[in-house]
């Protein structure tokens, strides 16, 4: 992962304003989700996996913040209708994807690794509507921290392909752990 990149990298907000990503873990650590796309069904069922677990991530001092790659439209509609209470973002240069390493591509969105997460997506009540972004572009979980410090990373190896939520939890309690505790 490319840290220095990924400092650098300006993202729009739902209104299509630029938004330097790095703010987002200027003053704490944050949670950083890396979306498919806007329409996808994998997509939906993790921001809801990582919204259930919300106070939890908060209480432990980090913020959260979701990143697609399709119009700031497609982001407002996203956030409006699955994530009300968060930061939605959209990166549709990816240069975002590219400085944490996301895989894209045929087989990583449609291959024999996805099916099964496609019905696990499917039991939850996840569904998936019209693509909003880039089809084959995979996601990812990052948690940085202030002066661009990595605290976890977890880059889907192909579609569904999720941070397990209590490996987000623990990380950000070591990181919250005095020195020497």
């Amino acid at each position: 992962m490319d840290t220095r990149a990924l400092a650098t990298v300006s993202v729009l907000d739902t209104d299509g304003t630029p938004v330097r990503l790095a703010d987002q873990w200027h003053d704490q650590p944050a949670v950083i989700v890396w979306l498919r796309h806007f329409g996808c069904v994998f997509c939906r069922e993790q921001v809801a996996e990582v919204r259930a677990r919300r106070a939890d991530i908060e209480a432990l001092g980090a913020g959260i913040a979701f990143v697609g790659n399709g119009t700031p439209r497609a982001a407002a509609w996203f956030q409006k209708r699955f994530a009300a209470d968060s930061t939605v973002l959209t990166d549709p240069d990816l240069l975002s994807y590219k400085a944490i390493g996301a895989r894209s591509g045929l087989l990583t969105t449609l291959g024999p690794q996805a099916w099964g997460a496609g019905i696990r997506a499917f039991r939850s009540g996840s569904r998936q509507s019209t693509t909003k972004g880039h089809p084959y572009q995979q996601g990812g979980l990052v948690i940085m921290a202030p002066r661009n410090k990595v605290l976890y990373q977890h880059i889907s190896s192909a579609a569904g392909d999720h941070a397990p939520i209590s490996a987000v939890l623990n990380a950000l309690e070591a990181a919250a752990l005095p020195i020497g505790a």
